[in-house]
């Protein structure tokens, strides 16, 4: 154990000491007259402990290890940028003197990420302080094709049709006009329905990586290209993404390695995709109906093509991918005004979650409460009412109970991080199960962590509930273990029964 911690040890020194000489040397010669060296020293040293524990791409460090990656992009990559540029990055908050080394939101996001990374390790180690399992199942290959490819095709039939013709348009206005027309009853079964495109691109994805199918690998290009044309039509990235996305996470949880295709087309889509996507939204988007766009579709992308250029260049360009997943700003923001002008929210951002098991069905006055559009209100960010700010779950919990808020929630965040990576941990046992919840986890809490809590989490646990239902009803197949040893033989014996878990998963005890 000694042996092979004292290497990782080795590699996260010289990793912050090459940093270190990078941003050093980008300091000098760009000149940016305000970098923040301090705060990019300390938060670089905090998100790279993940190379010390690291198990392995599907292991019990994992959830954490992309955690830290996204935190640093969140709250490092825009005072990078502006050191290694020489210019402000854009959508960063201009420069400014700060009253010292460390400024009061850059200490925030200090704490807040150490304890989220305290929160983490303590999962772990309670959860590994309990007995091991020994009754793991797996659901079966036909059960698991037939489900996904139900619930991908009335998820995505669902997706299309509420986003193109019952809410037509971004205005508050279609958006009320859409649920007028619809009662309670429908829309409770869009929400379901939309909520299980998601599991159904999971359980296609698992399908493929396990089985080795070659007729899966159309299926899976299908999905990632419709997935991409109803993200365009309707201006939401994320949907356009999911399923490459999907897939990739899914590979590598699977696989225990990155997919290096794949990885390859993400790359192509932030390259050449994204900047018209942004195009779309700057000049297209907004002036015309989205059924407008669908019936009119080659039009619409030549037009698109054509303003690419203009709208992601010059003084007032769209921002870049990187650049839109900055979240600094806002955290300075939040942390500089709430208590100054501001009030507390003290709670009220995420009473939501009070009622995440109950149907507008069956609570019909219930409200859910926009946090975006209540930020942008409430600390005047952009002059528009139907523009939504993303709050990070970091600054949020500031905005409703300051430092108690970061400390305990952060923490928190961390606890049931944590307990995912330890109890789903994919490297023990590769299940449906633990793929849906490890993949659910990362989607809705770590890659989701700039949105509203409230959203976020409702979501993920109505997604839990989901999987949980589904888990007693298809898992029937007995899984063993892959970490234990060849030589015990009453453990590894296939048990009674079990010849088709021996079948779909050859290699487990590898």
């Amino acid at each position: 154990m000694a042996f092979a911690v004292v290497p990782r040890v080795s590699l996260y020194f010289l990793a912050n000491a090459a940093f270190a000489f990078l941003v050093g040397i980008a300091y000098v010669v760009g000149g940016y007259p305000n970098p923040r060296l301090l705060h990019l020293a300390l938060l670089f040293a905090l998100c790279s402990t993940s190379i010390i524990d690291l198990d392995g791409p599907n292991g019990r460090f994992a959830l954490l290890a992309l955690f830290m990656l996204i935190y640093f992009v969140s709250f490092g990559v825009g005072d990078l940028s502006n050191i290694l540029n020489g210019s402000t990055f854009a959508g960063s908050p201009t420069p400014r003197s700060s009253p010292g080394a460390i400024s009061m939101p850059e200490a925030v996001i200090l704490v807040g990420g150490v304890m989220l990374v305290l929160g983490y390790r303590a999962a772990v180690f309670i959860a590994g302080a309990k007995s091991a399992q020994t009754n793991v199942k797996d659901w079966s290959r036909s059960a698991i094709l037939l489900v996904g490819l139900i619930f991908w095709t009335i998820g995505t039939i669902a997706t299309y049709r509420w986003n193109v013709y019952v809410v037509t348009e971004t205005t508050d206005e279609a958006l009320r006009k859409g649920l007028a027309s619809l009662g309670p009853l429908a829309v409770t079964g869009y929400m379901l329905a939309q909520t299980a495109q998601p599991l159904g691109i999971l359980l296609l994805a698992y399908a493929y990586r396990a089985f080795r199918s070659h007729y899966l690998l159309p299926i899976i290009i299908g999905i990632v290209c419709v997935q991409l044309f109803i993200g365009f039509v309707v201006d939401i990235k994320g949907l356009a993404i999911l399923g490459l996305i999907l897939v990739i996470v899914t590979s590598v949880l699977v696989d225990g390695r990155v997919p290096k295709v794949w990885l390859f087309a993400f790359a192509l889509f932030v390259v050449l995709l994204f900047p018209i996507f942004q195009a779309y939204r700057g000049a297209i988007h907004g002036n015309v109906t989205r059924t407008s766009v669908v019936e009119n579709f080659g039009k619409i992308l030549e037009k698109t093509i054509a303003a690419k250029d203009r709208v992601n260049s010059g003084q007032n360009r769209a921002q870049t991918f990187l650049e839109r997943g900055s979240l600094k700003g806002s955290v300075e923001v939040i942390v500089e005004r709430t208590g100054n002008g501001v009030q507390f929210q003290n709670g009220h951002t995420l009473s939501p979650l009070l009622a995440t098991f109950v149907p507008t069905l069956l609570w019909s006055d219930k409200r859910p409460v926009q946090t975006g559009r209540l930020l942008n209100s409430e600390f005047h960010m952009v002059d528009s009412d139907s523009i939504w700010i993303s709050p990070s779950h970091l600054g949020e919990l500031y905005w409703n109970f300051g430092w108690p808020g970061v400390v305990l929630g952060m923490g928190a965040i961390g606890l049931i991080c944590g307990w995912v990576g330890a109890r789903f941990n994919i490297a023990e046992y590769r299940t449906v199960t633990r793929v849906l919840v490890t993949v659910i986890t990362i989607k809705q809490l770590i890659v989701g962590f700039e949105g509203a809590i409230s959203d976020i989490y409702v979501v993920w646990l109505r997604s839990l509930a989901g999987v949980g239902i589904l888990h007693l009803l298809f898992a029937r197949v007995r899984v063993y273990s892959r970490l234990v040893r060849t030589d015990e033989p009453e453990r590894t014996a296939p048990h009674t029964g079990s010849a088709q878990a021996a079948k779909l998963f050859p290699n487990l005890l590898t």
